[in-house]
């Protein structure tokens, strides 16, 4: 046993044999062993990804046409032909002060021991014609729950106009930014796996907030490989005909009517270098209780600004992301009746990332996140029990630092990762120390999370 100098105690993992063990039967195998996108395309891993699931130039096209490029699947029989695709993650995180002012049952359930934390089914490929569709489906090992984790089912086509290819589509999905080809928004950018530890208790609808919540349908159009224009609607995505996309997932934030979403983007490719430069703003009406679909609702309204560079060497590969958001939130409906101190407020979030790999075999992240907002001690106090949750400060400010460890064992394959991402608070719900009234800091909520990501 080894005890480093903040008191965090660190054990022989007793998960240790159980990933080693994964790791093996997991090598890929000639016919089923690698993934949907893989096999249809007859492409590596690097045409599409620097390292999974950051999309290079090509892989944001591929995206963008629907998932339908590649033919190699065509002459299979059935059911080879089909794009079936599964993912296995097992992770163990350890938490640095589990115990100080909070409630282990119930805070971090699934710290402090390995688990299997997600077990995925994809169907990753074309449907038919120009139609094409990325959905998954899994067991949510920190939930204990089956869900719908993403649906992205995409129609697209091509025209010549003005000399120039316009790529256009339109998607059905399950969450607002779903359609990112740019690794910005918080969906689909770093960290790329959860941990079983605690996250930011204040987020705005662009962050994940909607995340099988909605279901939605948006028309999307990409100029010349330049220009990108994106237009959506989304619905309470469990009472709506959309209720398929979100099968299994529980409804935590009610949508009421249609809420309108826009992207526009500039991307620029040059040799071994792209960029891109984004706004997107999304506004919904919320009901202040998802189980009471009827009455006023509060009004969020979020503006956010992104950016994206790219280096993609023949050995090293580089990336750097930022995203903005501010939302605008109008208690029209908490303010009279008590659930809000304000009638209106407002909630910033900021992240930076960036990326290394070096021959797509070791490489790793380095993440800085910040979120801050008004001061409403009804909205964000909770300070009745001791909790890793509660908030005697009245404040959302959060903000910390992730840094990853990477390593991708297999040549020419991007199967397997193992990964080693140390997080750490600085601030937590308006506090670095004794946020919770509980003598619990933020600091106690750094963990430490060590994870084995296969898909096959």
């Amino acid at each position: 046993m080894f005890e480093n100098k903040y008191k965090w105690t660190v054990r022989p993992l007793p998960g240790a044999v159980m990933i080693g063990l994964a790791a093996l039967a997991l090598v890929p195998r000639q016919a089923w062993a690698i993934p949907s996108f893989v096999r249809q395309t007859g492409m590596s891993c690097a045409a599409c990804h620097t390292v999974a699931p950051e999309l290079t130039p090509f892989g944001r096209q591929f995206k963008l046409r629907g998932y339908t490029m590649g033919e190699q699947l065509k002459s299979k029989p059935f059911p080879y032909d089909l794009p079936l695709a599964m993912g296995l993650q097992i992770g163990n995180t350890h938490v640095r002060n589990p115990h100080r002012g909070a409630n282990v049952s119930t805070d971090f359930p699934r710290a402090q021991k390995t688990i299997v934390q997600q077990v995925a089914f994809y169907y990753g490929g074309r449907i038919a014609g120009k139609l094409g569709a990325l959905a998954q489906y899994n067991w949510d090992g920190i939930g204990q729950s089956w869900g719908a984790e993403m649906v992205d089912i995409r129609y697209a086509g091509s025209v010549v106009l003005w000399g120039k290819e316009l790529v256009y589509g339109v998607s059905v999905n399950n969450s607002p930014t779903v359609g990112d080809v740019w690794n910005t928004s918080p969906m689909w950018s770093f960290p790329h796996l959860q941990d079983a530890g605690i996250l930011p208790m204040a987020t705005s609808l662009m962050d994940m907030t909607l995340d099988n919540q909605v279901g939605g349908v948006a028309g999307y159009a990409d100029y010349d490989g330049q220009f990108y224009l994106e237009f959506g609607v989304l619905r309470n995505g469990h009472t709506s005909i959309f209720r398929a996309l979100n099968s299994g997932d529980p409804l935590t934030t009610a949508v009421e009517g249609t809420a309108p979403h826009i992207r526009f983007a500039w991307e620029k490719d040059w040799g071994v270098n792209s960029m891109e430069i984004g706004m997107e703003a999304l506004r919904a009406d919320v009901f202040p209780n998802p189980q009471t679909l009827s009455g006023r609702t509060d009004r969020l309204t979020d503006l956010a600004l992104d950016g994206q560079y790219q280096y993609i060497g023949v050995r090293h590969l580089f990336s750097l992301q930022a995203f903005f958001d501010t939302e605008k939130r109008d208690w029209s409906a908490s303010f009279p009746i008590g659930l809000a101190a304000n009638a209106s407020d407002r909630l910033n979030t900021f992240k930076l990332n960036t990326h290394y790999w070096y021959e797509r075999k070791l490489g790793g992240g380095i993440g800085f996140f910040d979120y801050w907002g008004s001061h409403d001690m009804i909205k964000y106090g909770m300070v009745s029990v001791p909790s890793a949750a509660a908030n005697a400060t009245g404040s959302p400010d959060t903000r910390g630092w992730m840094v990853e460890a990477d390593y991708l064992p297999l040549k020419n394959t991007q199967s397997i990762k193992i990964g080693l991402r140390y997080t750490a608070y600085t601030t937590f719900n308006g506090s670095a120390n004794n946020y919770n009234g509980f003598g619990r800091n933020a600091s106690d909520n750094d963990a430490l999370f060590l994870y084995l990501w296969a898909l096959y």
